[in-house]
């Protein structure tokens, strides 16, 4: 059989290797400023921060400017002394106006100063913003981890992986005998490993983005080399060897690619982890729904097994860049979350139509066909949602054309009916008078309602669809508990924010 063949032990004990290594390696993540104050705080994407006011000892003022309306606003939230100072102290070393918590004391000094010869303390309301250091781009080194700190990281973490990859695959491939060349190979192989690494490293930037970008891409096309493989070619092709040596040239590719990614969100690594998050649940569910495509998997344990490895390297690829165009933050207008729920409802209709055309005959191919079509059509309402401003209003109304649509199939379904059809006939022109309705009255609704847009900003009261997340895995995500940094796992599955 397939499944009990030595290669696929050998590409479980890889696949294994990596997933375990992808979820061991991920340290705490640190943003700068603006990611940073996320924590605590919502903003548009757009926002920019203008200034920071300490109100008290645990109250943090901040005024952000909206990059497409220009309007000026101030939120205000409770964060530790802690935090307090550090955000404090990135703002002024960005050059942005901060004015700290000022005593009693000093303020009472400074009532009874002479204008004329005031002095200016540092980080006081009247300092001028200091100009940026010659030759430092603004908003290099705005890490919360030190650059030593993500050095040692990855040459920790990317020697081990260089070592499993030259030292430890090659041999499984080439099957060798000898026990003393097995053990002695990975030997060899770590201490170049280490030196290579340490090479590229020492002389580099290597910011939080950068660490999280190699980490993020290295492990993700190792992942690929295994899975393209073992989806393309037979067991008589030896996927095992064509991956295992495929990686002698990708793994040093993703190196170089995560690298290049962190240089380009040098200011914004929470886009990568945002980017790796998106890619790791669409490539789970990538790999797990071809599993319900089939009613006797007996019969098809090989095609399936094939299909889930290539399906989950092109959705985790989709995933990826789709995660540019995703969109969080209070000021999202009500109708955007709205509509890209009535798309993924829409692609799931269309996976219902797609089984019952293929006369799907147990459960499992219906709920495989709809759970891929409301996949697809999540990806691609959030891809058409990406610059929307649909209001509150409009989302409402194109969920209820989309009923109303439906309600108008059903009529159809119940004046035709012929009891004399086939029952395949009968399942395809029920589903598609269904669906074909649920799409006709959505569009006409879509049509209807264009212009009814919401470009204020403002969500005082979110809808309850804006507070739902679906949460694939335990992906670690950086908190504050009182004081200090924390990691968090958010537990698989749907949840609701109060």
């Amino acid at each position: 059989m397939f499944l009990n063949s030595k290669r696929i032990k050998n590409l479980f004990l890889s696949l294994a290797l990596l997933f375990c290594g992808g979820i061991g390696l991920a340290k705490v993540e640190a943003n700068p400023l603006r990611e940073h104050l996320s924590t605590f705080f919502e903003f548009h994407a757009l926002d920019s921060v203008l200034a920071m006011e300490q109100k008290s000892p645990t109250s943090l003022q901040v005024t952000v400017v909206d990059g497409a309306t220009n309007e000026t606003r101030t939120l205000v939230e409770e964060v530790g002394t802690k935090p307090m100072q550090k955000l404090l102290s990135e703002a002024n070393d960005l050059g942005l106006k901060t004015i700290p918590l000022v005593s009693k004391k000093s303020t009472a000094a400074s009532e009874n100063s002479d204008p004329a010869t005031e002095k200016v303390e540092p980080g006081s309301e009247k300092m001028e913003p200091s100009p940026p250091v010659a030759g430092k781009k603004p908003g290099v080194g705005r890490s919360v981890s030190s650059q030593r700190k993500n050095r040692m990281w990855y040459i920790a973490t990317q020697s081990a992986l260089s070592t499993y990859v030259y030292g430890i695959s090659i041999p499984l491939a080439l099957e060798v005998k000898s026990t003393r060349v097995a053990v002695a190979t990975p030997m060899i192989v770590a201490p170049f490993a280490f030196g290579a690494h340490f090479w590229f490293a020492k002389n580099r930037p290597f910011e939080d983005s950068h660490s999280q970008g190699v980490s993020y891409l290295s492990l993700a096309t190792l992942y690929a080399s295994y899975a393209l493989p073992f989806a393309a070619l037979e067991q008589s092709s030896d996927p095992f060897r064509v991956a295992s040596f495929l990686t002698i040239g990708t793994y040093p590719l993703g190196i170089w690619a995560g690298y290049m990614l962190g240089d380009k969100y040098l200011d914004l690594p929470g886009r990568i982890d945002t980017q790796e998050k998106f890619a790791i649940g669409f490539g789970i569910m990538g790999f797990f729904s071809p599993f319900l495509y089939y009613s006797d998997m007996e019969k098809h344990a090989e095609p399936v097994f094939r299909l889930a490895l290539g399906q989950s390297v092109a959705m985790a690829a989709m995933g990826h860049f789709l995660a540019d165009h995703y969109r969080s933050g209070q000021n999202i207008p009500g109708g955007v979350n709205t509509g890209i729920m009535d798309h993924t409802v829409l692609g799931m209709s269309l996976g219902v139509e797609v089984a019952a055309l293929a006369d799907a005959s147990h459960v499992r191919p219906w709920i495989g066909a709809a759970l891929f079509g409301g996949t697809l059509g999540f990806m691609e309402g959030l891809f058409y949602y990406r610059n929307s401003y649909d209001s509150q209003e409009r989302g409402l109304y194109n969920t209820l054309g989309g009923l109303a649509g439906t309600l108008l199939g059903g009529g159809f379904v119940y004046l035709l009916d012929d009891n004399t059809a086939s029952p395949y006939a009968r399942k395809v022109y029920l589903a598609s008078f269904l669906v074909g309705g649920t799409l006709l009255g959505y569009v006409a609704t879509n049509f209807l309602t264009e212009g009814m847009e919401d470009r204020t900003g403002l969500k005082q009261n979110p809808a309850w669809l804006d507070k739902v997340a679906f949460n694939p895995i335990p992906v670690p995500e950086v908190q504050f508990r009182g004081e200090e940094l924390y990691v968090r796992y958010h537990i698989p599955g749907i949840s609701y924010r109060f």
